[in-house]
């Protein structure tokens, strides 16, 4: 095609090409070399691009394998320390406290009406006499605090946390001790080992040890599977209400205001039906209170909370974890001796309760205790931007009636122990039972 404009216009004008003939041979070949020198420069730039993208990719890559293996080093520091340390742990105070619980029946109840509680070191030193299944016990939870010294003391450096730490230094003191009572060793002052006492806070603090350990393993599985396959997650989005936007605005004024109350009415029927030292899940726990008064006295505890603000009070006592679930996400299946569900559920509309106790009523092993607390009343209102749900004694039963597996053991009243309350309204207090299982 050019060739024929161009033959076309040298036959038509054959003046005018022998003028500007030479020109126009230089303009198109400088115009040539400018093509050829700008398809090389763009040749040029693309390979330094893609070279710089493979080299990133390939950065991204060693980065991604170096936090995958980072990620790993961890998750398997932490199967070691649940398989060496904390498992063997629960299992030999699981035996213990079977034990014990047989040990102490019957010296127990011989110091209901005693000025101090029944103490089996104070009784040793004191010259206490045992029958001879008392004494065959005895050396069994005796032996077994050996197998617990000889694990500690093997698996120093796997406990981190100070606090921890400190309760197990604590415990190996009263186990050493108590050894020494029982060789009579320790009859010249009985009065001098008065503090050295079973710290009952270390089941709890364990609990929450291996409950941290586990979410940080379920961390750290997601990550691995994100970071080796390059999975981008779309995050879940965090639906919160006026209620739980109002604890995390408020949940160091709430704190102040009801952490230190006094509901010892409440605790001793809840404590006189569950398990001695079982497994409680605290349902609701706001700033930890509830959490910090069972583990202080014995039991472990699993405690929850949808609040973020409240799940940081809680895990400001340094042997608490708490999760940061709302009743809906509770998935637990016979796992606890008792249901602590004080003041969560007026929160919650009615039908939303009713299928929190059902998720509960799961979580509870068979024979299991649950407390549960509404505020007495009728309706519901909003106060503080927060809704609240009220119960009188007949609405009340909605919450248990329709699921057949609980049993009422009792119900009554009690004023509220919060003179801030601006409602000042009564208290509706329920225990339930579930159901054993048929044999």
């Amino acid at each position: 095609m050019l060739k024929s404009i161009i033959d076309w216009t040298t036959h038509q004008n054959p003046e005018f090409v022998k003028a500007w003939g030479p020109v126009a041979v230089g303009l198109g070949t400088m115009i040539i070399s400018l093509l050829a020198l700008l398809v090389s420069l763009v040749v040029n730039v693309i390979l330094i691009l893609v070279q710089r993208g493979q080299s990133k990719r390939q950065n991204n890559l060693s980065l991604r394998q170096l936090a995958v293996s980072k990620s790993k080093d961890q998750r398997d520091e932490i199967f070691h320390q649940l398989n060496e340390f904390y498992g063997p742990f629960i299992q030999l105070r699981t035996q213990s406290k079977l034990l014990y619980e047989k040990f102490g029946y019957e010296l127990e109840k011989k110091y209901v009406t005693a000025a101090k509680p029944f103490r089996t070191l104070r009784y040793l030193l004191e010259g206490g006499t045992f029958t001879s299944q008392e004494r065959a016990l005895l050396e069994q939870i005796l032996e077994l605090n050996e197998k617990l010294m000889g694990l500690i003391e093997s698996s120093l450096g796997v406990v981190d946390k100070l606090e921890l730490q400190d309760l197990l230094g604590k415990f190996g003191s009263h186990v050493r001790v108590l050894q020494l009572a029982y060789q009579k060793k320790l009859r010249d002052n009985p009065s001098l080992f008065e503090d050295i006492v079973f710290p009952l806070a270390i089941d709890g603090a364990i609990e929450s040890e291996i409950q941290r350990l586990k979410s940080r393993l379920s961390e750290l599985n997601i990550m691995i599977e994100d970071r080796e396959f390059d999975v981008k997650r779309s995050l879940k989005p965090i639906m919160k209400d006026a209620t739980i936007c109002y604890y995390d605005e408020h949940a160091d004024s709430y704190a102040n205001r009801t952490q230190y109350l006094d509901l010892s009415a409440l605790y001793k029927p809840f404590r006189a039906v569950v398990r001695k030292w079982g497994r409680i899940l605290d349902a609701g726990c706001g700033v930890g209170r509830d959490t910090r008064y069972f583990i202080e006295h014995g039991y472990s505890v699993v405690s929850f909370d949808a609040s973020r603000g409240m799940v940081h009070k809680c895990q400001e006592y340094p042997h608490a974890f708490c999760l940061n679930i709302s009743f809906d996400e509770v998935v637990f299946k016979e796992e606890f001796d008792g249901v602590w569900c004080c003041a969560s559920l007026i929160h919650l509309k009615t039908t939303r309760a009713v299928e929190a106790v059902k998720r509960l009523t799961t979580a509870l092993k068979s024979g299991g205790v649950m407390f549960l607390s509404v505020k007495f009343g009728s309706g519901s209102d909003t106060s503080d931007g927060r809704f609240f749900q009220y119960y009188d004694e007949i609405a009340v039963e909605e919450l248990y009636k329709s699921d057949s597996r609980l049993e009422l053991l009792t119900i009554w009243k009690n004023k509220p122990s919060d003179p801030s309350d601006a409602q000042q309204r009564e208290w509706l207090n329920l225990l339930l039972r579930r159901r054993p299982a048929p044999v």
